[in-house]
This record gives C-alpha cells, structure tokens and sequence, in this order.
C-alpha cells in the first residue's frame, strides 16, 4: 500500500498558488470563526460552502478541511479570554486555560493551547493517511449490496450515537429520507412528490437542505442567546511561554492526539468525547492533577491536541467509506456530490487527488497555523469582543448569497429557510439536525445501491442478503441500533428507578 504518495502529492499541492491562497483564506476564515463563542465548524463550513462551487474539486477541498483547521485552533481563544468556549469540544479549555487568565498567565495558557492544536493537527494527518489508504483497498469487493449496507450502516450509527432518544434519531432520519424522495426515482426517473411543480421535477438540491437543517437552523438557534463580551476580558499578556514550560506537556499532548485521532474516526463521536476521555487520561499520568480544574497547562494541552486530532480522525470514515463523521462532514460530502464524485471506497480508488487534497488542507492549514497561529491568537481578541448580532446577520446574509449564486434559484433560497425553520424547531425539541442531514446525504445513495443490488441479485433478496459483506454490515447495523434502542430505554427507566429507591428508603433516607 502507498502511504507516502498522498503525503508527498499533499505537499506537492502547497506549491499550486490556487490552493495556497485557498489555503490562507481557510485557515484565516476558520480561525476568526472559531474565535467567535457559539459560531461552531458546522456554521463556518456551511456558509462559504456555496461559494466553492467556482473552485476546482481540489481546490475545494483543501479549503473546506483547512477551515476545519482553523476552527479547531481558534475556538480555544474565547474559551481561554472569556471562559466561553467557542464550541462544545472546548468546554475544558475554558475551565483551565480560562483559570490561569485569571491568575495573570493568559499568554502561557495561549501557548500551550496554540502547541496542543498543531502537534495534534501534524501528527494525527498521517494517522489519516495510514487509516484511510487501507479502506480504498476495499473498492474491489464493495459491489451495490454492499454499498447499501454501508450507507445504511453509516445512517443507523449516527442516528444511534446522536441525542439521547434513539427513537427521535429514527423520526429526523426520517424526516431527511423523505425530502430525498422528491423528484425522479434512481433507476427508472419516474416522478414522485413533484405536485406539479416544475422546480421540484429534478428534486431538491442537497445543498439548500443540508445548510438549512445544519447551519441556518444554528444561525437561528444562536440568534436567540445575547451577550455582552465588554468587560469580560481582563488585562492580555501576550508572552509566549518558554520551552521548559510546554516540555512539560508533551506526554499529554502524545496521549491527546492518538485518543483524538482514534475516537475522532468513530462516525458521530467527534471532537467533545476525546477531549473529555484526553483529559481524564491526563490527569491520570500528571504529576500534578490537584490543578486540573483550577488552571493546568497538561488539562490545557491534551484538550486542545485531542479536539484538533480528532479533525483529521473524522475524515477518515469520511472519505474513506463514504460515512461523514460530524456535521460539518456532512457539507464535505455534500461538497464532493456537487462536484460529480460518489463517496465511498471508491472515491480514493478513481480519484486520488481528493486524498491529496484533504491532506494539502490538513498538513498545510497546520504549517500556516503553526506560523501564523500566534500572531492570530493575539489578534482575535478583537474578534471575541465583537457583537454577534452583527455576526450572526453577516453570516445569514453571506449564506442567503451563496446559495442564490449556486444556481440563480429563489426556489433554492426557500428550501434553505423552510428547512433552516424546520431544523431549528428539530434541534428545540430534541430532534437531531445531523441525523437528517445525513439522511439527506445518504438516502438518496442508499435507494440507488439498494434498487442496483436487487437487479445485480435479480430480485432475488436471499442472494442480495446472503453477500458476506453485506450481510455482516447489516448485522453491524442492527447491533448498533438495538444499543441505541438499549440506551434509550435505560435513560428513560432511570428517573423511575430513582424515584423507586427514594420511596422504598422512606422519608429519613
């Protein structure tokens, strides 16, 4: 297997001035997002994610990862400067690094955060490399039942690992399956659900329903939160700690990105789990964890390392098999469909470049990082005190822009805002915005795959469910949802049983 061709045509691409420039403005956009609490990698992704559509496929693609960068760097900053963090991923940043602001070691803390996001960003891009070269390999005996089995897979994990009821994760993939259903079928192109409409004869555009379901609903849902970042920050020192002090860190740093890297590549568990998992590990080796929790350097440092590690995990079921690893995977692949190329094991296989490319965005968003991420840090502070009123609406306006200009539709503009309303009341009562989207995603995939594999099995389901492969991918599957199911069960029960014990203790327990 070649692992070091995708590493050097990685490099390779650094020296391409399209994608260098891409690569700046990613990094850039990303970090001034991620600065701003509550502005999370999902809405970042998803408001240029129209404008990419000018660019070359590569071009693209090193963009959107490198904003991935970016974010993961920058939401350090507010959670360190105000002790907000700037998604959940950072929540622990925000206990320790914003501990010692207050203590007066704002530039130590910044540092440690600023070392932790590109060790964990550089090391954790070959982990991507060595993980997702081996699934390409796959391509071979990944035939249409086995493909099927693999987005369902895909969809039942998500819905099984996001939210706390199970059974609203089934009615939001739902909801995503049904708008996949409008408009021509995959095989024959009979219509369906058109209603006479002209504009719904070809079916929804994936675009308009994965930025509203994901990033409009969460311009709406952050809309709703005001607050005054004036006179949050106290006084900002900008001394970059020395060498003995980050030397200290490294063991966390290690542990940070291979648990990052590992759990980041589990489909929906993503960046906030590793952390949490990093930093307990941490605290377990340090030599001092009574200062966890009330400013340590080495809680600072695994957080950051595992939460940027986990952006390079996440994409490896992304590209690799076609499963997207977070929300704002979901407007990656979204990215990729726009762009003509199918996800799966087949993508890395007939299109290496796009392996070149994620790694370009990867490898090079983190050298820009590592020059410029400083320089950044102090800079941001100007953006942390910025009103997100003004934010948010730059944002919509951006987002209204670019999905206009994709293709000169107001039909796609009303898409967007009903499925943004319709996300934001999902998200208000507990319904997941990300199992719909990557139903939306992967629905129409999985319809395809599924009406190709009967004819391959000439309508014969004992043939198509008898495949090896895809006969333990279903079985994976329904595993995963019946922990789900479990799961849910259990969190439901354990008020009642709570309320069984207090009544059984009697009044004096």
């Amino acid at each position: 297997m070649d692992f070091i061709g995708p590493l050097i045509g990685g490099v390779g691409l650094f020296f391409v001035p399209t994608v260098l420039l891409m690569l700046v403005f990613g990094v850039l956009w990303g970090s001034f997002a991620g600065a701003m609490p509550g502005f999370n990698q999902t809405l970042a992704v998803g408001i240029v994610l129209p404008f990419t559509f000018a660019l070359g496929p590569i071009e693209a693609i090193a963009f959107l990862v490198s904003i991935s960068v970016g974010v993961s760097f920058g939401n350090s900053i507010p959670a360190i400067l105000v002790g907000i963090p700037g998604n959940a991923s950072a929540v622990l940043t925000a206990i320790d690094g914003h501990a010692l602001h207050k203590q007066g070691k704002s530039g130590l803390a910044l540092g440690v955060a600023y070392f932790g996001a590109v060790a964990g960003q550089f090391v954790s891009t070959f982990f991507f490399v060595f993980m997702v070269v081996p699934l390409s390999q796959l391509a071979y005996v990944f035939l249409a039942p086995e493909l099927f089995a693999l987005t369902l897979m895909g969809m039942t994990a998500i819905i099984s690992l996001t939210g706390k009821n199970v059974l609203k994760g089934l009615v939001a993939a739902g909801i995503g399956v049904t708008l996949t259903i409008i408009g021509p079928d995959p095989i024959g192109a009979v219509q369906r659900f058109s209603f006479g409409m002209p504009e719904m004869r070809g079916g929804l555009q994936i675009v308009p329903i994965t930025l509203g379901l994901v990033a409009f609903s969460e311009i709406l849902r952050a809309g709703r939160q005001a607050h005054d970042w004036q006179g949050m920050v106290s006084n900002f020192s900008a001394k970059f700690p020395a060498w003995r002090e980050l030397r200290r860190t490294i063991p966390s740093v290690l542990g940070g990105t291979v648990i990052g890297s590992f759990i980041g590549s589990i489909p929906g568990m993503g960046g906030t789990p590793a952390a949490a998992v990093s930093y307990q590990q941490a605290k377990l080796i340090s030599k001092r964890p009574e200062e966890f929790g009330k400013g340590s350097i080495e809680g600072v440092a695994a957080n950051e390392a595992a939460q940027n590690a986990a952006q390079a995990g996440e994409m490896v079921p992304t590209l690799g098999l076609g499963l997207p690893g977070s929300d704002s995977m979901v407007l990656l692949l979204a990215a990729l469909t726009i762009h003509g190329l199918v996800p799966g094991p087949l993508l890395i296989r007939e299109t290496p470049e796009m392996l070149n490319a994620a790694v370009a965005g990867l490898m090079g968003g983190t050298l820009l990082v590592a020059l410029i991420g400083w320089r950044i840090s102090s800079l941001l502070l100007k953006a942390v005190l910025l009103d997100r009123r003004i934010v948010l609406t730059f944002a919509m306006g951006l987002m209204i822009i670019g999905v206009y200009a994709l293709r000169q539709s107001l039909f796609d503009l009303y898409v967007m805002l009903g499925c943004g309303l319709l996300g934001y009341f999902m998200s208000r009562y507990g319904y997941s915005t990300a199992a719909a989207a990557i139903a939306v995603v992967l629905g129409g995939l999985s319809e395809q795959y599924l009406r190709q594999g009967l004819n391959l099995a000439r309508n014969d389901w004992g043939a198509f469910l008898s495949r090896p492969i895809t006969l333990t991918l279903l079985i994976i599957a329904m595993l995963i949802l019946a922990y789900g199911i479990w799961t849910t069960v259990k969190l439901g029960r354990s008020p009642k049983a709570a309320l069984a014990d207090v009544a059984e203790s009697g009044p004096d327990a």
